[in-house]
């Protein structure tokens, strides 16, 4: 049932991989402009991105293997992501507004805004990166990471995924799968940041 979307995240992190081969320290480290991500920070935070939906993975099978209600609301409290330049600030007061907005905002659309880079966003304090950590590590990480993802849903097969749901006045209403497939969507998103950076003009070259 989630091996499919599953799958869908193996792939896009199999591009992540493939993109950054072969990258050195220096060029992982390069910014190609004032106030924009390196490669090291692009990838730092598509682990952390992973790690916090992982989390919120294994809060919603506890909550089932709990026999209680798989539902967990999340607020922009906890997840601060925003859009456009919508200071961080108003998002508290923006949480109903927003919640009542997505009610009519198709999957396909939101699917479509977290691929595309059709609209500025912002990362949730949660999912910020750190600047300079060695890039052999967060290569590592990554492989090390969609593995955790993958035994945390494995290690309970017999699960509906489908019923488990958790709501974001932004993100909308999603289940475990699309879960799933929400990090896949954000990790090709993040694979046009990745291509721009290696094809900067001032882009390091290999001694």
């Amino acid at each position: 049932m989630y091996r499919q979307n599953l799958q869908t995240l193996r792939s896009a992190r199999a591009e992540t991989l493939r993109l950054c081969l072969g990258v050195t320290q220096r060029q992982s480290d390069f910014n190609p402009a004032a106030g924009k991500w390196s490669v090291g920070e692009v990838l730092d935070h598509l682990l952390l991105a992973e790690k916090l939906y992982r989390d919120i993975f294994a809060r919603l099978i506890e909550l089932q293997k709990a026999g209680r209600r798989a539902v967990i609301r999340i607020g922009f409290a906890e997840v601060n992501t925003s859009i456009g330049f919508i200071p961080k600030a108003l998002l508290p007061m923006l949480e109903v507004p927003f919640t009542m907005l997505n009610l009519f905002v198709p999957t396909q659309v939101r699917e479509a805004l977290t691929q595309f880079r059709w609209l500025p966003a912002q990362n949730p304090d949660v999912a910020r990166p750190q600047r300079g950590k060695p890039v052999e590590e967060l290569r590592a990480a990554l492989t090390v990471s969609i593995e955790d993802t993958a035994a945390l849903l494995d290690a309970n097969p017999d699960l509906d995924y489908r019923q488990m749901r958790f709501v974001h006045p932004l993100m909308g209403d999603n289940t475990v799968l699309d879960g799933l497939r929400i990090i896949a969507l954000h990790e090709r998103r993040h694979h046009a940041q990745i291509r721009e950076i290696l094809q900067a003009r001032q882009f390091p070259k290999v001694a």
